[in-house]
């Protein structure tokens, strides 16, 4: 079948996002074996994978904001080279835990400038109709490349944990090559002086803001030890840890992939039954797997691999519908700077999440840390369950 221009060129910014996502799930992969190799406790192995989400948040704040001066093309490409070199530096630098937090900081700012800024692209090349299939396609490439990346580096750990981060670094530098061709902004109209406060005043935006914030506490808390989780399942069962590790990110590759499928899907049915509802509906379905899956380790692989299959499902298949929810509700002026505050304060709490994670992991074991995300998951549906969120319930 022959698609129409704009879905050919989505295809092609979807391949560049999975070369710069390659990168993102290394750590997640290999950090039972970091934990035991540099004697971290759960809570400084947390605050590693933590320090990318930092990083992030951190350069996204300005790189987004500037989307609207000087447009995507040019932070883009350079961002895409920034992630490349420094997920080469992270495996023959990184000692121990203060090499390995001030590494992941760095390589969180090269992802911040592709993955917002090649929304903006997603955003102003399709009408409101169509918008939410196609956020639903570009994010959940998001969620294609980490799960890429968690398969591609569990498959490497036999070989060292350094080359599963050496042999991902290729993926920004090809992303590079792909948006060159592709990555052009349309021309923009001069605008006036920023002023912050008509961004955070747009209740109906800041309040899916808010909700995809939660949306990321509980996606990231996840992300980052469901694959040590999946790992202790193994352990338990006497499989020496390296292997248990391997089994964990092939398994964890899985589920993320699995959540790939649920974000496009979820885009889609946005576009037909509401942007409101569909959020709601998935918040409190993810949320209520988050309370449930941290108790079933002693149930056994028959039950928890099912429902961190379910789990990779549901956590992820709002996130396209809240983006798009975001960029409508925007004032078209400001809209890459409401993006950057979109992504600032959805990617700060992922720099929070995994480390209170790792905390309560330490203190109370796997139920109740993976109960402080459906806590989350429930306090963004309550955010958007309102009825008067007037521009994005059609």
């Amino acid at each position: 079948m022959k698609l129409p221009p704009p879905w050919k060129w989505l295809v092609l910014l979807c391949a560049a996002e999975v070369g710069t996502m390659l990168t993102f799930s290394g750590y997640a992969a290999a950090l039972p074996v970091l934990q035991r190799e540099w004697n971290l406790s759960a809570g400084r192995a947390g605050a590693v994978f933590a320090a990318q989400q930092l990083g992030y948040t951190l350069a996204v704040l300005v790189l987004s904001t500037l989307t609207d001066v000087w447009g995507v093309r040019r932070i883009y490409l350079l961002s895409a080279l920034w992630n490349g070199l420094a997920n080469l530096a992270f495996p023959l630098l990184a000692r121990d835990f203060g090499s390995a937090f001030v590494l992941r900081l760095l390589c969180g700012a090269g992802l911040a400038g592709t993955y917002m800024p090649g929304m903006r692209l997603v955003v102003e090349r399709f009408e409101p109709g169509q918008r939410g299939a196609a956020m639903g396609l570009y994010i959940a490439c998001f969620s294609v490349g980490a799960a890429l990346s968690l398969a591609v580096a569990g498959a490497l750990l036999p070989w060292g944990w350094r080359w599963s981060f050496l042999v991902p670094a290729a993926g920004p530098f090809v992303a590079f090559a792909v948006a060159w061709r592709i990555a052009h902004d349309p021309p923009r109209q001069p605008r006036a002086a920023l002023r912050l406060w008509e961004v955070l005043g747009n209740r109906t935006a800041m309040r899916y803001v808010v909700a995809y914030a939660a949306h990321n506490w509980e996606l990231f808390g996840m992300r980052a030890w469901l694959s040590a989780f999946l790992a202790a399942l193994w352990a338990g069962q006497g499989v020496p840890l390296s292997s248990a590790a391997a089994r964990g990110a092939a398994f964890g590759s899985v589920v993320l992939l699995a959540g790939a499928a649920s974000n496009a899907l979820g885009g889609w049915v946005s576009d037909r039954v509401g942007r409101r509802p569909t959020v709601v509906a998935v918040l409190l379905a993810s949320a209520t797997v988050s309370f449930t899956v941290g108790w079933t380790l002693p149930l056994g692989t028959g039950v928890v691999l099912p429902l961190a299959f379910l789990y990779g499902l549901l956590v992820t298949a709002e996130s396209s519908t809240l983006s798009a929810a975001v960029a409508e509700a925007a004032d078209p002026r400001w809209l890459g700077t409401t993006m950057a505050v979109q992504s600032g304060l959805g990617f700060l709490v992922t720099a929070i999440s995994p480390a209170v994670f790792g905390w309560l992991l330490d203190r109370a074991g796997w139920g109740v840390a993976f109960a402080s995300l459906g806590a989350a998951a429930f306090c963004g549906a309550a955010a958007v369950a309102r009825p008067r969120l007037p521009r994005t319930d059609t």
